[in-house]
């Protein structure tokens, strides 16, 4: 594990821009309860109900007291944009986590068990892949309250089930037939213990990669379903952009701009943090893609 981190988020230089730009977004949503509690006041910067009457009529530009402005509502951008960091990065990473578990557990049971059990998952395969995971919980949050862990969840089923699991039961089934994997049958090896001994670490890679491609996913979805109002969610970047769009042109001020460009520069750089990973964690396992900065040399 240490040389996959030193690998992945350190001798590479797109995981290395990648993990600070996700460091920084932690520090972020750390930051925000510490502030609330030890500097800023709850009545002015609470993300939700914040209001500072010395500085109306809103929304105002970027000041001193307020770093990135305030919303027509009276908010403080920077406590929204903070407080935002927190449910993305939950919404990301549980999706991603929970994709990549799923993917891995369909496609080896139908790698390796065939029959039946290949015939149900890939089945199930076949239609989540014919239903985008954004439309589906457009859908669903018309009916149930979607509030972020109940989206993490479901975006990672749907996202998890799909291709992913249909792309690793083919690097599996390649891996089933090999000498060693029917040694280990004929010596008395359980299934369980074949299928994380002998097959799961050579398609481990392809869970890291598709984590990361359903963090960035669950993200923007978050984002698109809190822009049509469909999450229940008090604050993200979402959110921050759909009450903005509901007030743009309306401030006597002029466009608000300075609520719009934050939330979405945020989104943009989170998805692309996860997406440089995904590269870094594709040429750690593939030889023919590694780069090697710094002067430093392929591992023997």
């Amino acid at each position: 594990m240490g040389d996959w981190l030193k690998g992945v988020a350190l001798e590479n230089t797109k995981g290395l821009v990648g993990s600070i730009i996700l460091a920084i977004f932690a520090l972020m949503a750390l930051s925000h309860p510490i502030l609330m509690a030890w500097v800023w006041n709850r009545g002015i910067y609470h993300p939700m109900t914040g209001f500072d009457p010395d500085i109306a009529p809103h929304p105002t530009f970027p000041s001193l007291k307020h770093p990135l402005g305030t919303d027509s509502f009276g908010r403080d951008v920077l406590s929204q944009l903070l407080y935002g960091a927190g449910t993305s990065l939950g919404v990301g990473l549980t999706a991603g986590f929970i994709a990549s578990i799923l993917a891995l557990s369909a496609g080896l049971a139908s790698a390796y068990f065939g029959g039946k059990v290949e015939a149900l998952l890939m089945a199930l395969c076949d239609v989540l892949i014919l239903m985008p995971p954004p439309i589906i919980l457009l859908i669903v949050g018309l009916l149930i309250d979607m509030r972020w862990p109940i989206l993490a969840l479901l975006y990672g089923v749907l996202a998890g089930l799909g291709a992913p699991a249909a792309i690793i039961k083919s690097w599996a089934q390649g891996i089933t037939v090999k000498a060693f994997v029917e040694t280990a049958k004929v010596s008395g090896g359980g299934n369980f213990y074949i299928l994380r001994r002998h097959i799961l670490p050579y398609v481990l890679p392809a869970g890291f990669l598709f984590m990361t491609f359903t963090a960035s996913g669950a993200v923007l979805t978050e984002a698109f379903l809190s822009f049509f109002g469909r999450t229940r969610i008090r604050m993200s970047w979402g959110t921050m952009i759909w009450f903005t769009q509901l007030t743009f042109y309306w401030s006597p001020k002029g466009p608000q701009w300075h609520a719009l460009f934050p939330p979405a520069l945020a989104i943009i750089a989170f998805c692309g943090a996860f997406y440089l990973l995904s590269k870094a964690v594709e040429e750690f396992y593939d030889p023919t893609l590694r780069r090697f900065p710094w002067g430093t040399k392929p591992r023997s």
